[in-house]
């Protein structure tokens, strides 16, 4: 494509837009500055006219569908000379690829801890890309080409907002993919062996290779045994021809480079990985989805820990080693316990006509680290989906919050109408905590109810017994 700076282009509804200088540059064609600073202007490099009227078609199609809220979707439409499109221009944020690439000019950790904000930002982040790919698989469509280029984030470090680009990649099941098939570290072996099109499937393998990296800065399958090998070898790897990296029947491609997966995620985190990149990596039907992987990311979010040490300061996952002493891994400062709420689940089951002491017995479901700053007030917001049974309920819905005051107390408050009630350590009083009351001080070994406990109806589990299961948290 011949420069068009200073050209003037026009939509197909007749509005005309200056080109400036050049935003980005890919196989497909440009991406152009306009003279306002406001929008970005694609243009796709000029072919044959049955394919320039397929990506017409195409475009015209994706601007009048609806997408999920972090999508920078099509505005306007060009058709001549060149085919493309106009879309708002996004400010304040740069390509992921920031976050997955350590910086030359500073450490490593400098980089991770500092730089781009650190564990917690990196999964909360995680969390929210699973989430936006979740919704869109939601209507069973693809984006095909899931990648830092097309992922942009906050360039402030204390800010995780992303928003998607270059939507025209999405794929529309059993239509033209428009030779978009992505970018060779994050495609699918089916996608590089051109043995499927794109789907939800191939979508959850890149989105697990990008998560991957995002926590640990390295791909799955590069290891040891391929860091410093040839391209041929680097091509292999991402067709998964070399072991996973944490696979846990062989070590041969472990790797010395990489963040430990002991560091950045759970067990349960680590477990969706391994899913992935070993039954799925030719199972298809095995790779976690991205809801999974947001769900999960989000509770991993939630189970870090702040260095108390002033020099440091990182964020790591909050887990007991030797002595139930908490040691940060980027500077071995032995941290004090934090405080825990713990989600468990009750299950009494009693014997129908026997007077038998009923037997109940507790799962901890979810740990949610309690944040504590100190000399500030935090607060600490805990989602629906903690409180639920149900996979589905919406993890951003407030449930209730836990404040952290100046006075290093934490104090219960309801935001809104939901059922909360309190049963104070070594008490049988069960208090009700209702919205615009004043906050109850919390201590350890305090249970929080989501139902009234007392109201609990047994149900017949067979002919012999009666049973109930009910959720609550424990604070630790």
């Amino acid at each position: 494509m011949q420069d068009l700076e200073g050209k003037v282009i026009q939509t197909t509804e007749g509005v005309k837009y200056v080109l400036t200088e050049i935003a980005g540059e890919g196989a497909q064609g440009v991406v152009y500055n306009e003279a306002s600073d406001k929008f970005l202007i694609k243009l796709y490099n000029r072919s044959n006219p049955i394919q320039n009227k397929n990506r017409f078609d195409k475009l015209k199609w994706l601007i009048q569908q609806d997408y999920p809220d972090q999508f920078i979707r099509p505005l306007a439409l060009i058709e001549s000379p060149y085919v493309g499109y106009v879309m708002e221009k996004v400010k304040g944020h740069s390509s992921l690829n920031n976050l997955l690439v350590p910086a030359r000019d500073v450490t490593f950790s400098e980089w991770y801890n500092k730089q781009t904000g650190g564990l917690r930002r990196r999964l909360f982040l995680a969390y929210k890309i699973a989430m936006q790919f979740s919704l869109l698989h939601d209507t069973n469509r693809a984006y095909c080409d899931i990648s830092g280029n097309n992922i942009l984030v906050n360039m402030d470090s204390s800010i995780a907002s992303i928003c998607m680009i270059d939507i025209d990649n999405i794929y529309i099941p059993g239509g033209d993919s428009g030779n978009v098939l992505g970018t060779s570290r994050y495609m699918a072996p089916e996608i590089m062996n051109k043995q499927v099109s794109p789907d939800i499937f191939t979508d959850a393998y890149s989105l697990a290779v990008i998560l991957f990296e995002l926590l640990r800065v390295g791909h799955p399958y590069v290891g040891d045994m391929v860091e410093d090998g040839t391209p041929e070898q680097q091509t292999q790897a991402y067709l998964g021809l070399y072991p996973y990296e944490d696979n846990p029947d062989t070590d041969i491609n472990r790797s010395s480079q990489m963040l430990p997966m002991d560091v950045v995620t759970t067990n349960a985190l680590r477990n969706l990985f391994a899913r992935t990149f070993i039954q799925g990596k030719d199972d298809r039907m095995m790779r976690t989805s991205a809801r999974e992987f947001a769900l999960a990311c989000l509770e991993a979010s939630n189970r870090v820990m702040k260095c108390s040490n002033p020099e440091c300061k990182c964020w790591f996952i909050a887990k007991a080693k030797a002595k139930k002493q908490y040691v940060c891994p980027w500077c071995d400062n032995v941290n004090d316990r934090p405080h825990f709420l713990q989600f468990k689940d009750r299950y009494y089951v009693s014997k129908i006509q026997k007077k038998e002491k009923e037997v109940f017995s507790d799962k901890t479901v979810y740990s949610f680290v309690l944040r504590d700053e100190k000399n500030d007030i935090t607060n600490n917001y805990i989602s629906n989906m903690y409180i639920k049974r149900d996979k589905f309920s919406k993890p951003i819905d407030v449930y209730f919050t836990i404040r952290k005051a100046k006075n290093g107390k934490f104090y219960l408050i309801n935001p809104g109408n939901n059922e909360l009630y309190i049963r104070k350590n070594k008490t049988e009083k069960y208090i009700p905590v209702i919205k615009g009351a004043n906050p109850v001080e919390l201590e350890r070994r305090d249970i929080i109810f989501f139902e009234d406990p007392q109201n609990y109806i047994k149900i017949d589990i067979d002919e012999h017994s009666r049973g109930i299961l009910f959720r609550y948290a424990l604070v630790m």
